[in-house]
């Protein structure tokens, strides 16, 4: 495992193998409530066997005193001091530095942090003992309900007056697959977006058996590669696809910070800029029912700069040459040209 220790608070942060820093909390893994901190600002992550911190801010961030700037990158080092904006008084201690693994992460004393292998016997006074083992299928799964839950992201398991959060060391950054589409529709088209690294930008291209259409870069397509994104971790998790990616539009709207009437527009505007593009016949792009909202079952790939972030699996491919992501365009790029 590899930890932050903020100098504030004395409290540790347990780094995901790709882990993002700033104040957008729909957007990041560590919420950092600080005006000179961008709201994507910068993130960690495990490439080829060290931790490497990028910049994506308009302040920079410092590291052992040195600037990394917007788009820079540099390798951590135990010890090192990492000032998220120049201005900012507050400083995280790099800690350990080891490979990213699955934790049980405690969330008071006297529970001590629990790297995860294949099965534990958690302490505590709880009758009868608690347990997480791994599944054949790869999921953590804990005896303290009823029936066997399957562990997710963030839960909580707790045995007496012990207490953990649960800590994926992939967490919703990794690489997911959805299970295979079925209808004839879902094989015939699939939406390519790149969002670029301070998700600022969504470009998107829809990819059919009869050619290729630049979708452009719209305010609309964030909404609807966010739609994709919770889809596509539901699938990971174990929904039945009936469940999958169900989200209410209150709680939409908090996550792109806007309201529900504006999440409508956005929603009217994808789909009829997709409905003018697609076969006959295609799958929607955006499935209702009362109060919620989810991304239909149109294939789809995400893009988070040149990183394939997640996908859903088409029944069969596509005759389409590979598509390579468009670099967003930025004020720095326009300035650059």
């Amino acid at each position: 495992m590899a930890t932050l220790e903020n100098s504030l608070t004395g409290e540790s942060c347990l780094l995901r193998a790709n882990h993002v820093f700033g104040r957008d909390s729909a957007r990041c893994d560590t919420v950092i409530a600080d005006p000179y901190v961008s709201r994507v600002h910068a993130h960690i992550r495990w490439a080829d066997g060290r931790w490497e911190l990028h910049d994506h801010s308009s302040n920079g961030t410092l590291v052992s005193g040195t600037r990394v700037r917007n788009g820079e990158g540099v390798v951590l080092r135990q010890g090192d001091l990492i000032h998220f904006s120049k201005a900012s008084a507050v400083y995280w201690r790099v800690g350990e530095l080891s490979d990213p693994a699955d934790m049980l992460w405690p969330l008071r004393v006297p529970a001590k942090p629990i790297l995860l292998d294949t099965g534990h016997v958690l302490p505590g006074d709880a009758i009868p003992a608690v347990t997480v083992m791994r599944s054949a299928d790869g999921d953590w799964l804990c005896d303290d309900t009823p029936g066997t839950r399957v562990l997710r992201d963030g839960d909580e398991v707790v045995s007496g007056l012990f207490a953990w959060r649960l800590v994926l060391a992939h967490g919703r950054h990794t690489t997911l697959a959805m299970r295979e589409a079925s209808g004839p529709s879902e094989q015939l088209q699939q939406i390519d977006f790149t969002v670029s690294r301070d998700e600022e930008h969504v470009h998107a291209v829809l990819n059919t058996r009869g050619g290729m259409a630049d979708l452009g870069e719209r305010a609309h397509h964030y909404c609807i590669v966010t739609l994709a994104r919770l889809r596509c971790a539901d699938a990971q998790a174990g929904y039945d696809t009936a469940s999958q990616g169900w989200i209410d539009l209150e709680v939409l709207a908090r996550m792109l910070g806007t309201d529900v009437s504006h999440v409508n527009v956005q929603i009217h505007r994808a789909r009829a800029q997709f409905a003018t593009l697609a076969s006959s016949g295609s799958a929607q792009l955006v499935e209702r029912r009362r109060g919620s909202v989810r991304f239909g079952s149109t294939g789809f790939r995400v893009f988070r700069g040149e990183l394939l972030e997640c996908q859903s699996a088409p029944a069969a491919p596509i005759d389409y040459a590979p598509y390579r992501p468009v670099p967003a365009v930025t004020l720095s790029s326009l300035h650059a040209s």
